[in-house]
This record gives structure tokens, C-alpha cells and sequence, in this order.
């Protein structure tokens, strides 16, 4: 099968899963493309403004968790649908299907219900088309449509909350989460094999993921030397510049802190392995492949659509959700100094209902889409 999957370029959050998901087609004797939706939908002005809308709110977080669910409306969601039919949109994107022939679409954004499964129904193309939940808990109203061919999502909480915002529950399906190439055949290591590895020492270890976009401040790092915790510090991300200087000056004031930074990293399961804990704001592939190596997440900024992560940790124990700094050191200070909370991580983690493979999920995928073009398409021959 030729499968087209689409993603929105405003952080990796969204390309990261498209690719993980491509590569593990190619290896199940598939081929595809990853395109980015607006440029097939010939838009580029909306997909600036998507870009730099997201890398602003990032730096407002505050702003984000109010603007965001205003948004997230049915009302917008229908002001696109009049775009998936009444602009050069579906014009541009069906030019663009002709020239690919896809068999299968899948993207992992909320747009699949609110932009490309009305497109693909008003131009009568005959292609499956599958959406993606990638923020793993949640799917935005925007994301909500009945009739996709499958809704895909990692977590119980996320598949409850779909069908409670009006998806009906057969058109849903729990999916492996879907690593990336590097953490699909990465080996675990020991904390302590993956420390000295790394060139760390043999001490609490903290992992600051600034995420895609590399935007932060160093509050939290403040707040630690404030108390005089021996603790050490890693921050992975290519640092956007206003971070990047509060850095700086940071290091300037504190030089003997142990503080690493090695940017943004290929080999970050190996940093996953040598951290006691890792925390950021609420990635969703940050989160998950810190659960998948069994680190706990600290959720420091809880963006609005990762907001039942905290449910999800109600349930599950294997991670924090606080937005207060010095509450952060808090829980993190608590935890470090107690090995029974230590220990029953661990039995949170061994009892934690997830998979993580991304080549399992393709298979899905392969099965679903094969079904659809027999039952609906009539489509009797399928490579």
C-alpha cells in the first residue's frame, strides 16, 4: 500500500508520530509520504500563522490554556468545514492526491475531522482516512468526526473523553504509542551504566525537556540551587534565544552548579535512562517515551490539550502535573528522599496499561485500511 501522512508544522508534535509511523510502514514493505497539510492545501499563510501562533503561546503558557479551549469549539470546527469545501483548498489538495494516489491517509492532528475527511468526502475520493490522536489523553472538539474511518488513541482516559464529546465508540481504536525509529531499537540501559556513559555522576538527576521548540525559563533551576540541593541537571533541546540567554546568565551566576546541556539530542533514551525523573511542559512524545524507559514525568506547564494528563496520573501514579515552581521542588525533593515512593513508582510502571510500539500500530493500520477499501470501496484487490 502507498499511505500519505499528513502533519501541521507547529512543533514536532505532530511530525515526530508521522514519522515514526513512515518508518515503520517501510518496513512492513509499504511505501509513503509525509506531507506537510497546508503546503498540499497550497496555504502558505495559514500554515505561518499556525507555526508562530504556537511557538508565541509556548512562551505564554498562561495564555495558552485560555486562549486554546476558547477556540476549541464546535463553531470553529464548522467554519473549517465551510473551508474544506468552499475555498482553492480542496482544489489544490485534490491535485495534490492525484499526483501521489494514495491508498491510505493518515494524520496525526486534530484537522483529520475538522479539514481532511470533509475534503476527501466533497472531492469523492476513495481513500480511508484515519486520524491520529496525538496528544494521547485528548482529542480536541476540532477533531471530533463520526465519520472518519478510525479514530486512533493511546490511553483509556483519552478513547473516554472522545466518546463523551459526541465520537461513537466503534469508530474508535487504542493504539500502541508509536516511537520513533532511535527509541523503537534503543536497548534500556541502568541508570548507572547510562551516567557514566553520558559523563554524569552518580547523583539525583533531573531531565529538563524543553521540547521541540526549545522554550523555557530557568525557574526551576533557581528554586534548586535556592535550597542547596545536590542534584544534577540535565536540559535537552535546541534552545530558542531568549532561553538560551537566560541560560547564560544563569551559569555566569552559578558555575559550579552541575548543569548539562547538551541540546538537542539523536540519543535521548539514553538521557531517559540516566534521569531519576524527567519534566517539561506536557509533549506528548516527551511524556511517552519517558513512560515507555519508566521515568516518571513532572508536568511543569499542562497545555490545554494534554489537561486529562492529570486524570491520567490520578490513575496511573507515574507522574506529577503542578505548575508552581517551588511546589515542583517540592514534590521532586520528596521524592528523591523517599525510597518507598521510589519503590512504588516502580510498581506503578510494572502495572501501567500501555504499549509502545510504532510497527504494531502500523500493522493496525494496514488492517483497518484494507477493510475499509474492501467494505466501503468494494476494492477486492489490495497489495
Amino acid at each position: 500500500m502507498h499511505i500519505a501522512l499528513f502533519y501541521v508544522d507547529a512543533g514536532k508534535g505532530h511530525l515526530t508520530p508521522a514519522q515514526a509511523l513512515s518508518d515503520a510502514f517501510i518496513r512492513l514493505g509499504h511505501t509513503t509520504v509525509v506531507e506537510d497539510l497546508f503546503a498540499a492545501c497550497n496555504a502558505p499563510i495559514i500554515n505561518w500563522m499556525s507555526k508562530n501562533n504556537w511557538r508565541f503561546l509556548l512562551h505564554f503558557p498562561r495564555y495558552e490554556a485560555f486562549i486554546n479551549p476558547k477556540a476549541d469549539t464546535r463553531f470553529n470546527a464548522s467554519i473549517i468545514r465551510f473551508f474544506s469545501k468552499y475555498s482553492h483548498g480542496p482544489k489544490d489538495f485534490g491535485q495534490w492526491f492525484d499526483t501521489q494516489k494514495p491508498d491510505c491517509i493518515v494524520v496525526p492532528h486534530f484537522l483529520a475531522g475538522a479539514l481532511v475527511q470533509p475534503m476527501v468526502k466533497h472531492l469523492g475520493l476513495q481513500v480511508p482516512v484515519f486520524e491520529y490522536a496525538a496528544d494521547v489523553v485528548f482529542t480536541p472538539n476540532l477533531g471530533i468526526n463520526n465519520e472518519l474511518d478510525k479514530l486512533y488513541i493511546c490511553t483509556e482516559i483519552g478513547k473516554e473523553l472522545a466518546i463523551k464529546q459526541g465520537q461513537r465508540e466503534e469508530t474508535i481504536s487504542l493504539c500502541p504509542f508509536p516511537l520513533k525509529t532511535e527509541m523503537m531499537f534503543s536497548k534500556p540501559m541502568e541508570k548507572r551504566e547510562a551516567r557514566t556513559l553520558l559523563g554524569l555522576e552518580e547523583k539525583f538527576t533531573v531531565l529538563l525537556n524543553l521540547g521541540g521548540e526549545g522554550i523555557g525559563t530557568t525557574d526551576f533551576l533557581e528554586e534548586v540551587v535556592k535550597r542547596g540541593l545536590d542534584w544534577q541537571i540535565i536540559t535537552v533541546g535546541n534552545l530558542s534565544p531568549s532561553t538560551k540567554l537566560q541560560y547564560k546568565l544563569f551559569k555566569e551566576k552559578n558555575p559550579d552548579f552541575r548543569l548539562h546541556t547538551p541540546g538537542f539530542v539523536k540519543n535521548i533514551h539514553q538521557y531517559i535512562c540516566a534521569c531519576d525523573v524527567q519534566a517539561g511542559k506536557a509533549g506528548a512524545n516527551s511524556l511517552m517515551e519517558s513512560l515507555s524507559l519508566k521515568r516518571p514525568f513532572l508536568i511543569s506547564n499542562l497545555l490545554y490539550a494534554a489537561w486529562p494528563t492529570t486524570i491520567f496520573f490520578e490513575r496511573r501514579k507515574v507522574g506529577w502535573v503542578e505548575n508552581s515552581v517551588p511546589k515542583q521542588v517540592d514534590i521532586l525533593q520528596q521524592y528523591s528522599q523517599s525510597p518507598e515512593a521510589q519503590q512504588a513508582m516502580e510498581e506503578a510502571f510494572r502495572l501501567l496499561p500501555l504499549t509502545f510500539d510504532s510497527d504494531q500500530f502500523a500493522s493496525m493500520i494496514i488492517d483497518d485500511a484494507k477493510q475499509v477499501l474492501r467494505t466501503k470501496y468494494k476494492r477486492t484487490e489490495i497489495a
